[in-house]
């Protein structure tokens, strides 16, 4: 804390509705609602990122440069007479995806797939 350590009493202009919400959140807490209001206004910020819409196209990208790539891999195969490498790639593929927490979407949420 910068300068003196003496709290001293301010004021904060709300909506009874606002300083409903802002009571109740404090008391979650286990807060007074002056100290839930410093500590939130003191918190340090998140740092800016890319928007949805850029996470979006760059997820949209990589998901069209990775079935670029399977059919790729898929034609390969079935040029060579490999039919059944393909078939058997795409079942571990499959499991990996059943099994694996990371990937499944449960480390996400807490529930086990």
């Amino acid at each position: 804390m910068q300068g003196n350590s003496v709290r001293k009493q301010r004021a904060v202009k709300a909506t009874d509705s606002e300083w409903d919400i802002v009571r109740a959140r404090a008391k979650a807490t286990r807060m007074s609602a002056s100290g839930y209001v410093v500590q939130r206004a003191l918190a340090p910020e998140w740092p800016s990122g890319p928007s949805l819409a850029t996470l979006s196209a760059r997820l949209y990208r990589i998901e069209s440069a990775v079935l670029t790539l399977c059919e790729v891999e898929r034609m390969r195969l079935a040029e060579r007479g490999e039919d059944d490498g393909w078939t058997a790639a795409l079942r571990r593929v499959e499991l990996r995806l059943r099994t694996d927490p990371t990937l499944s979407g449960a480390a996400e949420d807490g529930v086990s797939r």
